[in-house]
């Protein structure tokens, strides 16, 4: 199987910003670690189930429409239009009426979240039309290839390891330096809080732009 047509949509998933950013401003609060652990779980664990629910859908379509055209091509046309749509659509609303980022004001919330709350937030972060268009993307790769057991699970594990590798990768830093990380994790929560919503019109138009040039080759 060629795990390289699963990159665009794990590196989507990992580049979520609001993920990234709950998962830092959880450890910056007092008994935050545990909170930050349960919510990486939850992210994890949805992208598992949604990554098997997308290779079963991807098995069950045809590999080219009543007209001929490869499904898969048609699938990353649409999802090129929705995810550049994301892109203007976040690029409109990046700062609230008070002139501040979106990103700053939703960060005063994640202040006293629990585990269990924020295994259930981690879920439910998921719940994004990017997020389910890049992880549908991934099943039709799967169903089109139609790998050994052996080879899916071992590209489902490589999906899942690099899709969920920024909500994982704070908390690692945090626990190897201790006290040390304080400062790392400030400086990511304040660039998160500028920036965050920016960089997240980036991933969605560089993406989009993917999408579109795999889908044009794939009429060709």
């Amino acid at each position: 199987m060629d795990v390289l047509g699963l990159v665009p949509g794990a590196v989507g998933i990992a580049l979520s910003p609001l993920t990234v950013a709950s998962v830092v401003f959880l450890l910056g609060q007092r008994r935050g670690y545990g909170s930050a652990v349960a919510l990486a779980a939850g992210w994890v664990c949805t992208i598992v189930v949604a990554l098997v629910l997308a290779v079963l859908v991807g098995e069950r379509l045809p590999a080219t429409s009543g007209s001929g055209t490869p499904v898969q091509a048609v699938v990353a046309l649409v999802a090129a239009a929705l995810l550049l749509g994301l892109a203007a659509w976040q690029w409109v609303r990046r700062r609230l009426p008070d002139g501040s980022p979106a990103s700053s004001r939703w960060s005063d919330r994640m202040e006293a979240i629990g585990p269990g709350r924020a295994f259930a937030l981690g879920a439910l972060l998921f719940l994004s039309p990017k997020l389910f268009v890049l992880v549908l993307a991934a099943g039709l790769a799967f169903g089109e290839a139609g790998p050994s057991v052996p080879e899916a699970v071992l590209a489902g594990a490589v999906f899942v390891v690099v899709s969920g590798s920024t909500a994982v990768l704070p908390i690692v830093l945090a626990v190897s330096l201790g006290e040390r990380a304080r400062r790392a994790l400030a400086g990511m929560r304040a660039w998160i809080a500028r920036w965050g919503s920016l960089s997240l019109v980036l991933v969605l138009a560089g993406l989009g732009v993917l999408q579109l040039v795999i889908g044009l080759s794939g009429l060709r």
